[in-house]
């Protein structure tokens, strides 16, 4: 069987005043390199074509093989497109012309697992042009629906989302809550006998990070010093949807309040940061917080998320809750989170868990979460690092993110729903 991955990146950064993608920090980029793998490890008869951006627009990696371990590269290969720089921009560009011209490259292809489902009917028409009939998978890993209020409702690609649940073969999400969250949206649109028809073709695939990956370095030592982290970007987009602000609040509350030594990392993953929002970081964390991210490449990532201890997860009108939560969960870290969409339905069996941090409703009907909150959580779990309360929440986490999130866990699925469609 040989797939064509389309992938949606996003990530990008600013070099010299030119934008760049940043691949190895980019989470649909991870994920198509996790489900892949995964795959690989159980059918090595598979073959997968990515469709990427060129490389010269990458700023972070040489070749698109440097993703891969050589074991993978003989069943993989590179689609490249010119696509523009832009998480909204790249999500309404097709090429038909170019496409066209590459057209040999689609006549072998046996399913297609679409993450651009903005273009899923772009794609569909492309196949239909080449006398192709090509079965659509439309990965659905990041939603900006209407609820969410994420992006200005006439820029927003919600509509074209919807589009891909109703055409494509079936459309796949992250997890229950990104499912829930479609589907309720889509009910605001079309009728409920259109939206049945769509859940009844519907797959959960529960993916979020590849656990074996990060476990490369379990053995790794802990900081010395107890270290939290905040792993999503400094974002003003989507009401800063990231809610990095209130981490920098509840960080100078606990600076004041904690009287032993203990670290504050943001990892900045796309290395963008303006001098406002450094001194916000600054002002807000009483001075306590460091800023990272130059030069920090995907192992040095997993090394350190190994090496903390602490973790926090604030999206709130995300509702997967992003994949650094499923790797901090992975990598041994207590993590911080509201008590919200994916993050709650980890523990949809009423398992008691202690750290979750409250949320309010905001002027702008956007739910929020409480900095005093937050602070309590981080101050109570300063307090066990190092002891065996610690270590029975850190297997508690792993146990869960492996099972209802990890690539290896949900292979099996994948591979079932791209054999179903091609049958």
């Amino acid at each position: 069987m040989k797939i064509l991955y389309n992938v949606q990146v996003s990530n990008f950064t600013i070099v010299d005043n030119v934008k760049k993608w940043m691949i190895e920090k980019d989470a649909c980029m991870n994920l198509a390199r996790g489900i892949s793998k995964s795959i690989l490890d159980i059918d090595s008869s598979v073959k997968f074509i990515f469709k990427v951006p060129k490389i010269s627009d990458v700023y972070d990696i040489i070749s698109w093989y440097d993703l891969f371990e050589k074991e993978y590269h003989n069943n993989i290969s590179f689609y490249e497109e010119i696509i523009p720089i832009s998480p909204v921009e790249s999500r309404f560009h097709f090429d038909f012309n170019y496409h066209l011209k590459n057209k040999e490259i689609f006549k072998e292809i046996d399913v297609c697992i679409n993450d651009e489902n903005t273009l899923t009917k772009n794609w569909i028409v492309l196949f239909d042009t080449l006398n192709l009939n090509i079965p659509i998978i439309s990965t659905n890993y990041f939603l900006d629906s209407p609820l969410s209020k994420k992006v200005k409702r006439k820029c927003g690609y919600y509509d074209r989302q919807m589009e891909s649940f109703i055409y494509s073969d079936i459309p796949a999400f992250q997890c229950e809550a990104s499912k829930r969250e479609a589907l309720e949206a889509m009910s605001l649109n079309y009728n409920q006998s259109i939206v049945d028809s769509v859940n009844k073709k519907a797959s959960v695939w529960g993916v979020g990070a590849c656990a074996n990956e990060i476990w490369k370095y379990k053995d790794i030592e802990k900081f010395e010093i107890p270290t939290i982290y905040f792993g999503n970007r400094i974002t003003e987009s989507a009401h800063r949807y990231t809610n990095w602000h209130t981490f920098c609040e509840a960080i100078g509350i606990i600076s004041q309040k904690y009287n032993k030594p203990f670290r504050a990392v943001i990892l900045n993953p796309t290395n963008k940061i303006s001098e406002e929002q450094k001194k916000e970081i600054l002002e807000k964390s009483n001075n306590k917080i460091e800023i990272g991210g130059v030069n920090f490449g995907r192992e040095d990532y997993l090394k350190f998320i190994n090496q903390a201890h602490i973790s926090v997860g604030l999206f709130t009108n995300e509702v997967h809750g992003g994949i650094t939560h499923v790797e901090a969960m992975l990598s041994n870290n207590m993590v911080i989170m509201p008590y919200i969409n994916n993050y709650a339905d980890k523990f949809s069996d009423k398992t008691e868990y202690e750290f979750w941090c409250d949320t309010y409703v905001d002027d702008e009907s956007i739910i929020r979460v409480n900095a005093e909150s937050l602070a309590e959580k981080l101050l109570n779990a300063l307090e066990i690092v190092g002891t065996d309360k610690e270590k029975e929440i850190n297997n508690l986490l792993k146990d869960r993110a492996y099972e209802r999130e990890s690539y290896e866990r949900a292979a099996e699925r994948i591979l079932e729903d791209c054999m179903k469609v091609c049958n």
